[in-house]
């Protein structure tokens, strides 16, 4: 061989080597440790909220909105109540503590929007409450000086929408999917924050309508994508279609393409209204969720409790659907992995803790945080949990 082509030759291997490590060994394991938890204004322990708001701004967790249970379970006839607290989450010395006497409130109380951290602030947008679906969206940030989480009014959303997702590329959001008031929605726009005449701009509409899935904003082979994640679709037998697809919109192109199905690596899976974040150069981390398997047997049997043709038989039908809800052993708790380069999927763990869903995960100081959600049916959490990842 030439000896001047050997070096040549050699770091190149090198290159390509370590090179195929890193796309394959980006993220190995993440650790978890619970960082605090959401208290009521007296002091006592929070009941926690699904649907939350979770975001980033100025180096501190607001966390707002959701929905619960106080008094009972939604089975024994238990109203939901909607929130429009918010509580923020500073670093203090290596902890985390709760800014005490927040005074700000939300424009109203809400749960299940579509929230995304971008540096000009958290924005939100659609929800549900006591008044049905909302349209709204806002920007929420956090005033150091004055210690109140200030309210801007952005442009409307086109439909009123809940369980819509959505993500962020510098100052453009992108908002995915979502529960229309009878149907699961195909709808993709964008809105650029810092046009001054802002306002949502349609996009290619989504392959599928579907709701409460994972949006991310990632780089791929050629660029930065949006990647959509699984989700659930809404039918008019009242039991959903669960998805196990990678979705990916390739902004050069402007169109949608089909990626890896999820997957642990050897088995597909469906996956809805679990959470999930971006990390490092091409890793897309999901953290848990609601695979489908008892969530099918819930809408099963509310499907045949609304045809059931005697009173006996609809009893009968409750008792066993209560049964099944009540003893709940929790959702999907595996760590997936996604590489945008390779299009492959891997499991690379377990949550150590009953997953949280109907909850958006968030990257903070390069921890993720896990905070509230819903653990169980009709039951919430008020941990914030943190989640180290190494590499």
């Amino acid at each position: 061989m030439n000896k001047s082509i050997f070096p040549f030759l050699f770091i190149s291997l090198i290159m390509a080597t370590t090179e195929t490590f890193s796309q394959k060994n980006e993220v190995s394991q993440v650790n978890w440790s619970t960082a605090a938890q959401v208290q009521n204004n007296d002091g006592s322990l929070s009941l926690g909220f699904a649907g939350v708001i979770n975001g980033i701004s100025n180096d501190v967790l607001i966390v707002t909105g959701g929905a619960n249970f106080p008094d009972k379970m939604p089975w024994e006839g238990g109203k939901k109540e909607y929130s429009k607290t918010i509580y923020v989450l500073q670093k203090c010395n290596d902890q985390l503590t709760w800014i005490k006497n927040v005074k700000s409130e939300l424009p109203e109380a809400i749960a299940y929007c579509g929230s995304t951290s971008t540096d000009l602030g958290v924005v939100y947008v659609g929800g549900e409450n006591e008044n049905g679906l909302s349209n709204k969206s806002y920007l929420l940030k956090w005033n150091a000086d004055t210690k109140e989480v200030e309210t801007k009014s952005l442009p409307d959303f086109p439909i009123a929408i809940a369980n819509i997702a959505l993500t962020h590329i510098d100052t453009v959001v992108y908002a995915v999917g979502g529960d229309e008031a009878g149907q699961s929605s195909d709808f993709f726009a964008s809105l650029d924050l810092n046009d001054a005449n802002a306002k949502w701009i349609l996009l290619p509409k989504l392959p599928i309508a579907l709701a409460n899935s994972v949006v991310i904003a990632q780089k791929g082979k050629d660029g930065t994508n949006i990647y959509v994640v699984g989700g659930r679709t809404k039918t008019a037998s009242g039991i959903s279609d669960l998805h196990n697809t990678t979705l990916v919109f390739n902004l050069q192109k402007q169109k949608w393409e089909t990626a890896a199905t999820i997957s642990d690596g050897k088995n597909t899976t469906n996956f809805s209204a679990g959470t999930g974040v971006a990390f490092g150069s091409h890793s897309i981390l999901i953290l848990g969720g609601d695979n489908g398997v008892i969530f099918h047997q819930i809408e099963t049997f509310l499907s045949q409790i609304a045809q059931a043709e005697s009173p006996e038989k609809k009893t009968d039908l409750i008792t066993q659907k209560n049964k099944l809800v009540t003893n709940h052993p929790g959702f999907y708790n595996g760590i997936l992995l996604y590489n945008t380069l390779t299009d492959q999927w891997s499991k690379i763990g377990e949550l150590p803790f009953l997953p949280h869903v109907t909850t958006p995960a968030v990257v903070w100081n390069k921890k993720i945080i896990l905070s509230n959600g819903e653990i169980k049916p009709g039951i919430r959490t008020p941990n914030v949990m943190l989640g180290t990842i190494k590499k």
